[in-house]
C-alpha cells in the first residue's frame, strides 16, 4: 500500500532532522564547528526531503508537460535585480507556472526570524514586479515553505518591541514560532505568496506541529492541486 500524506510528511521532516545532525557532526569532527546551529544549514541537502515531497505532490496532480528544475536551473528574472535562483521551479509547456522557496531555522530565532522575513518579502515582491512589468507571464504561482525546530526558546512568549504606534495586537505574547505562522498566513492572504506552509518540528522522537490548518500541509497540497486543475495551469488572481 502507498504511504499516507502524514507518513510522507513525517519522512520529509525526519530527513531534515537527520541531515542537520549529520552536518553538525561532520563539522565538529573536522574541527570547523561554527557557532550555534549554523553548521547544520550551511551544508547542502537538509531540505531535499521537503523538495521530494512537493515534487511528488505536483506529479500526483496529473498535470502534463511538466519540467522540474532546482537551484541554479531554477533562476528567474527579477525587477529590482537581474535574476534570482529559487529552490524549485516548475515549467509547463515551457512556461514557468510555479516557484517554491524553502527556509528552515532552529536556534537564534530572536536574531534571525526578522532577517528571514525581510529576505522572503523582498524575493516575492521582486518576482511579482517582474511579472507586472512584463518580464514573466502572469500565471506564475509563488510558494513558500518554512520549517522551525521547536525548542523552549522558539515556543516561549516574546515581548513585542516597537518605538511608535504600537504593534499589531495579534503579535502580543506570541512565540517566535507563532510569529512565523502568522507571517505565512498573511503572506498567503495578501497574495505575496499564493501557497504557504508553516510547520514546527520536535526531535527525539521526530514529530511535527501545524497550529494553523490554513498554512498546513493539507491546505498547501490542495492549493497545488488547484493550481493545475484540468492539467492546465490556472492563472492566480493578481491582488
Amino acid at each position: 500500500m502507498g504511504q499516507t500524506a502524514e507518513q510522507r510528511v513525517q519522512l520529509a521532516l525526519e530527513h531534515w532532522v537527520r541531515v542537520r545532525r549529520e552536518q553538525q557532526e561532520k563539522s565538529r569532527a573536522g574541527g570547523h564547528a561554527q557557532g550555534g546551529n549554523r553548521s547544520a544549514v550551511t551544508g547542502a541537502g537538509h531540505l531535499d526531503g521537503l523538495n521530494a515531497l512537493i515534487v511528488d505532490e505536483i506529479q500526483s496532480t496529473g498535470a502534463s508537460d511538466l519540467e522540474i528544475r532546482t537551484n541554479r536551473k531554477a533562476t528567474l528574472p527579477g525587477y529590482y535585480r537581474p535574476s534570482k535562483a529559487w529552490d524549485l521551479l516548475v515549467l509547463q509547456q515551457g512556461c514557468p507556472v510555479l516557484v517554491v522557496e524553502y527556509k528552515s531555522m532552529k536556534g537564534s530565532e530572536g536574531k534571525n526570524l526578522n532577517n528571514r522575513a525581510d529576505e522572503i518579502f523582498g524575493m516575492a515582491e521582486d518576482l511579482r514586479q517582474a511579472e507586472l512589468n512584463g518580464r514573466l507571464m502572469r500565471n506564475l504561482r509563488r510558494a513558500y515553505v518554512f520549517v522551525m525546530g521547536l525548542t523552549p526558546e522558539s515556543l516561549e512568549p516574546v515581548e513585542v518591541q516597537t518605538a511608535f504606534g504600537g504593534a499589531d495586537p495579534i503579535f502580543d505574547g506570541r512565540s517566535y514560532f507563532q510569529r512565523a505562522v502568522i507571517m505565512c498566513r498573511r503572506m498567503r492572504e495578501s497574495g505575496l505568496f499564493h501557497l504557504t506552509w508553516a510547520v514546527g518540528v520536535r526531535e527525539d522522537p521526530v514529530s511535527w506541529y501545524e497550529p494553523d490548518p490554513d498554512v498546513g500541509w493539507q491546505r498547501f497540497a490542495a492549493d497545488l492541486h488547484g493550481a493545475f486543475g484540468g492539467s492546465v495551469p490556472i492563472p492566480p488572481e493578481v491582488p
